[in-house]
């Protein structure tokens, strides 16, 4: 596990802490599904490589824990809740509208359910 996805999940800092340990979890299997670090994940850069995987990865934590968007974009690079929302709102338009990004988030979300949701049951 990374250090950043520890901090995550224990630190004191009010920068990483979330209401949802989950969170972490969406975060590095996002990042493995597309060959990326958990670091790279949560950095504020606008890097081209980094923008799809990072949308799809606060679509899941945004659909897939309790989080607030508030929350989720302080872990995501310091960004604003507006950040977070409108990229799962494009998220969203783009598994509408392209086949194979939502092909590749149906394999996505399999993956979190058997890694997060099925050991909760």
């Amino acid at each position: 596990m990374s250090t950043a996805l520890a901090e995550i999940r224990s630190a004191p800092s009010s920068r990483y802490r979330v209401s949802d340990p989950f969170v972490a979890d969406v975060i590095a299997a996002v990042a493995a599904e597309f060959g990326l670090s958990e670091r790279e994940m949560m950095v504020h850069s606008r890097d081209h490589r980094l923008w799809k995987p990072r949308m799809a990865a606060m679509y899941y934590t945004r659909l897939l824990t309790s989080c607030s968007l508030p929350e989720l974009g302080r872990v995501f690079g310091g960004r604003s809740h507006t950040t977070v929302l409108r990229a799962f709102r494009r998220c969203r338009e783009m598994i509408d509208t392209d086949e194979m990004w939502a092909t590749r988030m149906d394999r996505l979300l399999v993956k979190l359910v058997e890694k997060i949701v099925a050991p909760r049951l």
